[in-house]
């Protein structure tokens, strides 16, 4: 089965001018609907410099906590230590684009797609992506271990794709998809591992041939994908074993992450309707595809097809063990849905849904359209502006809990503090506290973005919580914060300085004053802060 396509051969989509464009088009999405540092960029990046220079910010607790993205925090890392967090974070989104570019416009040849078409279809995607999502997964946007996974996979699709639907490939077409499949596990073993999942049961079960070939195509893909994933799934298994130590509550731990912290992406029903709905159209636009391609455009398709249907059934497991109807402390089998939702069993649906809607769009679309025609480089130019201008609408102005003014304000204080403190000062910041360690480079008591992924940082990261909000609580009952609020809190975190725009009123003056932001000395012994 040798499906070139109705337009054009395998090499026209994968020309350096038809990458050139994907990848300048993707980077300019990423820009645009990110401001840097985008959402877990501080996150992923100081956790990085973090692991490369274990002296900075020392008593962070987060950046002491095990880390789950061993391979990706190791190379990042090695880079902080010659450059600002600022460069490395754009050099990687253009990296990491350029990696997506890559995936995208070999993906769309095997399928038939030539270039202008690949263009087209990537415009559908990142149109798609900036509409919505199913459990909260984006692959456009900042600089995290996900996204270059997420380029890698992309590159083992195409190659299992081109091994797939031209039989005479050598078997190099197909080692050379599962050590992108390894790589990208290596580097995000969730993302990676569930791609690599639903690309063996895809080859096991959909691929060309009998039994006997389909076998021997997925040893030639999982050998190498398994070797080169163990620099990543080694650490990580490290890391689970790590967070069963004795004297851990997993259990606890479990449900503080799962139908707590990251509900939104892991417990099905946190999903809005807005996102079941999303999911449907996405669905709708797929099966209007299917139905509207060429016979010869089928098999190629359905290929694609079958990746997408073994990450559904991963998202159909996902609801069944999570779904619930009462409150989840009143179920007695949470602690195993804990257990199992924990892995993103959503995530790899949430991601290919768009990919597999604009490709098979423009696939069924494609032929009835004149092939470099002026209306049609008309039509991709305003898909463009109208794109770019729509990720430029979704931009956030500020990070969620602050307003414009309030967080230039908090810039403004992060470097108060980072250069008129000692570096080795703990600071208490507030819960929508983002990208302090970023701009301040202090360490923070807790932050409730950063909460860590093995079972022991969890708990510790819940204890601070609550400590702070027992404290507060304590504190705010007399209307005023005095010496000996602040004693109780230097005993029980050691912290250093108090960095807020809610807290008080406090007896001494702030060291540092702005319209929203104050910091507060945590004295030694009860004394008087400094003014």
């Amino acid at each position: 089965m040798n499906v070139a396509n109705d337009n054009a051969a395998f090499p026209a989509a994968a020309s350096g001018r038809g990458l050139a464009a994907v990848w300048l088009f993707f980077t300019a999405v990423s820009f645009l609907v990110a401001p840097l540092p985008a959402v877990n960029e501080p996150h992923y990046l100081c956790k990085a410099r973090s692991l490369a220079d274990p002296a900075w910010c020392t008593d962070d607790f987060f950046l002491q906590s095990a880390n789950a993205h061993y391979c990706f925090l190791l190379l990042t890392g090695s880079a902080t230590r010659v450059a600002p967090l600022w460069l490395v974070t754009t050099l990687g989104r253009i990296a990491s684009c350029g990696l997506l570019a890559c995936g995208w416009i070999r993906i769309s040849a095997a399928l038939g797609l030539n270039q202008r078409r690949s263009y087209a279809a990537a415009l559908l995607f990142a149109a798609c992506s900036l509409v919505g999502s199913f459990s909260g997964e984006w692959v456009l946007g900042g600089f995290e271990s996900k996204v270059p996974a997420w380029g890698l996979a992309m590159l083992a699709v195409a190659g299992w794709l081109t091994a797939s639907i031209q039989h005479n490939t050598p078997h190099r077409t197909l080692l050379t998809a599962g050590l992108c499949s390894g790589l990208g596990s290596s580097l995000h073993p969730v993302v990676g591992g569930w791609l690599a999942v639903c690309l063996c049961a895809a080859q096991l079960f959909a691929g060309p041939g009998g039994l006997r070939h389909r076998l021997r195509g997925l040893l030639l893909f999982a050998v190498p994908a398994l070797l080169a994933a163990l620099p990543g799934l080694i650490p990580a298994v490290l890391f689970l074993r790590g967070s069963a130590a004795p004297g851990i509550d997993l259990s606890k731990a479990g449900f503080i992450q799962v139908f707590w912290r990251l509900r939104h992406h892991l417990d099905p029903t946190e999903l809005t309707a807005q996102q079941w709905l999303y999911a449907l159209i996405m669905l709708v636009i797929i099966a209007v595809g299917w139905f509207r391609l060429s016979p010869r455009q089928r098999p190629a398709a359905r290929l694609l097809l079958a990746l997408l249907a073994g990450s559904l059934l991963i998202a159909v497991a996902g609801l069944v063990i999570g779904w619930h109807n009462v409150p989840v402390e009143q179920l007695t089998d949470w602690r195993w849905r804990a257990a199992l939702l924990r892995f993103y069993p959503f995530r790899t649906f949430d991601a290919l849904l768009p990919m597999c809607a604009s490709l098979l769009t423009v696939l069924a679309i494609g032929s009835r359209w004149p092939d470099g025609s002026p209306a049609e480089t008309r039509g991709l130019t305003i898909l463009t502006l109208v794109t770019l201008l729509a990720a430029l609408a979704v931009r956030p102005a500020a990070p969620p809990g602050y307003s414009t003014a309030q967080y230039a304000e908090w810039r403004q204080a992060c470097e108060w503090l980072r250069q008129h403190t000692a570096a080795d000062a703990l600071i208490l910041t507030p819960r929508e506290s983002f990208g302090f360690k970023w701009y301040a480079e202090r360490a923070e008591y807790v932050c409730y973005k950063d909460c860590p992924q093995d079972a022991a940082g969890i708990l510790e990261w819940d204890r601070r919580l609550w400590l702070l909000h027992e404290w507060t609580l304590s504190s705010s009952q007399d209307g005023r914060y005095d010496a000996r609020d602040l004693e109780l809190l230097r005993q029980r975190t050691d912290c250093d300085y108090i960095l807020t725009r809610i807290l008080g009123p406090f007896v001494d003056q702030p060291v540092w004053r702005g319209r929203e932001w104050g910091i507060y000395r945590v004295p030694q012994g009860g004394l008087g802060a400094e003014p």
